[in-house]
């Protein structure tokens, strides 16, 4: 799994980064073997004014072809980043529940029926 911090614009510090860092290998390791790569993106929305206006944003690629991307907003780069979490597990966890619940053969098991009905027919 390959992480990627984006934060030049928002001015963090390498204590925020790497609290970020481990916080998201926290909460992504239990997807390893769905995930192949993660985006982190920071971001001021209206610079030093202050409010609620800290932006995470995070793009997740997975392997069987897809890809979850959640946004959030906090106080801090921390809260909002916690927030984008707590929406990516849950956002890949129904991705892969989704996956498992279609079936994988019902396709060539309906084909198969649909050749041996005309096969019948023909006969």
């Amino acid at each position: 799994m390959i992480f990627e911090i984006n934060n030049k614009q928002a001015g963090i510090d390498k204590n925020i980064s790497s609290e970020a860092k481990r916080l998201l290998k926290f909460s992504m390791s239990r997807f390893e073997g769905a995930v192949t790569r993660v985006k982190i993106h920071f971001s001021d929305v209206n610079g030093p004014k202050g409010g609620i206006d800290k932006r995470c944003r995070i793009s997740v690629k997975l392997k069987k072809a897809g890809q979850v991307v959640v946004l959030s907003e906090g106080e801090n780069y921390i809260v909002a980043l916690g927030n984008c979490l707590d929406r990516l597990v849950r956002s890949i966890r129904r991705e892969i529940r989704k996956r498992r619940q279609s079936p994988i053969r019902a396709k060539r098991k309906i084909d198969r029926d649909v050749v041996g009905q005309n096969e019948t027919i023909m006969e």
